[in-house]
């Protein structure tokens, strides 16, 4: 995706990324992230782990060990977040909720600074989340869709149709089966 968070762009916010991936058997083994505004860059590659490259330097990332959903920090569209969403959000017992543009939701995610990313969208395509899946798995993350669903890419239909659901992974079992009460 050349141009992620084109909205935060025009705005000047920014909160806009430019990402690349390389996908092989309908997976992501290579995933990068640049965040020009703050010269700062995610990058990873299967099974070598997550990196995030700010003032200067390259560190690993990972995410947290938090299991506990009140205690949990949630990241969500500052352009695209619905009412649905936010009563999701409400109900899960979700004390803090930032607005973030762009992937930066998932660096977030993936380097520790929150825990989910959840959107119920249906507008999302392949180039949007495939850079992002690779830097969630790698730190230690996962990302489904609302159902729990892996997520494959170069798919005939390019669309996420069921949402996406991105965690530290300890808490994305609970928030799949809360989503799959509201059906």
């Amino acid at each position: 995706d050349p141009l992620d968070g084109t909205s935060d762009f025009i705005d000047k916010t920014g909160e806009f990324t430019v990402m690349i991936a390389l996908i092989k058997n309908k997976k992501p083994i290579i995933g990068v992230i640049g965040w020009p505004t703050e010269k700062t860059i995610f990058a990873a590659q299967k099974g070598c782990g997550a990196f995030k490259f700010s003032n200067g330097k390259w560190k690993e990332i990972s995410v947290t060990k938090i299991s506990d959903l009140s205690k949990c920090k949630v990241v969500g569209s500052r352009h695209h977040l619905s009412e649905k969403e936010k009563m999701f959000i409400k109900k899960l017992g979700i004390k803090e909720f930032t607005s973030i543009g762009s992937s930066l939701k998932v660096g977030k995610i993936s380097s520790g600074e929150a825990e989910a990313y959840i959107t119920t969208t249906n507008k999302m395509k392949e180039w949007d989340s495939a850079a992002s899946y690779c830097l969630i798995s790698e730190a230690g993350g996962k990302m489904t869709d609302m159902s729990g669903n892996d997520i494959t890419y170069n798919n005939k239909i390019v669309n996420h149709e069921n949402g996406i659901l991105v965690t530290n992974g300890l808490i994305h079992d609970k928030i799949v089966k809360e989503f799959k009460k509201l059906d």
